[in-house]
């Protein structure tokens, strides 16, 4: 039996896109605003409110966030448990190195913790440069049939293939 044969222990596409249809319906209908992944931002906002009321009111940055409490907030951690059931509930053994990146990279936890906090740095920097937030751009753009939304998900999906073909080479192909 070939690789490509064998039954994934991810889960079926269209159960995944109904769960996440659940969890946007879920923060419209209680928090009312677009989902975003900005709650850092908040959180900082609530605790400079507390140590520097008056450095956080003079940033429009910060006057333009909800503070602590708010959606943003209750998505980021909404994030964090849904990511830590799903590693507890995954059929397969979770690694902190994947094999497409030891076959390219070497098994360095270090290593591969290093390039996933530089590529973080790196998406949160832009998006905080552009103004806003790319997660809630493509998913609540999307959701609403915003052509901008619909764009940047076309977009960041091809930049994604593109960046895994620099990163990965071939690696991840079966050889013949």
């Amino acid at each position: 039996m070939t690789e490509r044969n064998k039954k994934t222990p991810y889960w079926n596409w269209i159960s995944a896109a109904l769960a996440l249809a659940g969890v946007i319906v879920f923060i419209f209908a209680t928090f009312g605003p677009p989902a975003s992944s900005s709650g850092f931002v908040s959180t900082v906002k609530g605790f400079l409110q507390i140590v520097a009321p008056g450095y956080a009111e003079s940033k429009e940055h910060y006057r333009m966030i909800p503070g602590p409490g708010s959606w943003l907030m209750a998505f980021v951690l909404g994030m964090a448990i849904g990511g830590f059931l799903a590693g507890r509930t995954f059929k397969m053994p979770v690694r902190d190195v994947p094999e497409v990146w030891e076959k390219r990279f070497g098994p360095s936890k270090i290593r591969r913790y290093s390039a996933a906090f530089i590529g973080g740095f790196l998406i949160l920097f832009g998006s905080r440069l552009a103004g806003g937030c790319t997660l809630g751009l493509f998913i609540s753009g999307s959701t609403q049939l915003a052509i901008s939304g619909l764009y940047f998900g076309a977009v960041i999906f091809g930049v994604a293939m593109l960046t895994s073909r620099i990163v990965y080479g071939k690696t991840g192909k079966e050889e013949t």
